[in-house]
């Protein structure tokens, strides 16, 4: 395993209990909801270099013959990995002695507010300082296993602020038929 600390650029945060992502009908929507939902964001790189420093240290650029860092929108340089963890998510391993040991690899990503300097950081409340809106700067903290195939999300340090605005309701011509 390997942890990192990035300065990236966020889309579709939904990383706190009250909004993230329960899955739907799909293979992989399917695994989702049996672990009562994911924990997920998709972590736009700010510079190639770090992109090309993931892969050097052994982030597996295909797992499973689907590419890991995905061209999207023009937030950063356009590149952005998926990181996840499963809201119920344990696992039971033995040690050399045969002892067993539960790790919890699920629950929230810690969310801190960084926006009033490092020196004054607190906890993100969703209630109180908002959803995490697409363009919203943050240090993401992420770690890889197996061998790179997998990233885990760990904690998000927002240090610039976008409100997120919902794309549910009426659409500008929706709105040109309302009356009253």
């Amino acid at each position: 395993m390997a942890k990192y600390t990035m300065d990236m650029v966020l889309e579709y945060a939904k990383v706190f209990e009250e909004n993230r992502d329960m899955g739907n009908d799909s293979s992989a929507g399917k695994k989702i909801a049996k672990h009562d939902g994911q924990y997920v964001v998709n972590a736009y790189f700010t510079d190639e270099d770090q992109v090309q420093q993931l892969l050097s240290e052994g982030l597996d650029p295909k797992p499973m013959g689907h590419d890991r860092i995905k061209e999207g929108n023009d937030f950063g340089i356009g590149k952005y990995i998926k990181c996840a963890r499963m809201h119920d998510h344990k696992m039971t391993f033995k040690d050399k002695k045969g002892k067993e040991t539960e790790v919890d690899f699920g629950g929230s990503p810690k969310v801190v507010n960084f926006t009033n300097g490092m020196e004054n950081k607190s906890w993100w409340d969703m209630t109180d300082d908002g959803e995490l809106g697409n363009g919203t700067s943050a240090k993401v903290q992420f770690e890889t296993y197996s061998n790179g195939a997998g990233v885990r999300l760990l904690a998000i340090g927002v240090t610039d602020h976008v409100a997120w605005e919902s794309t549910s309701g009426p659409s500008a011509d929706d709105e040109m038929f309302m009356v009253g």
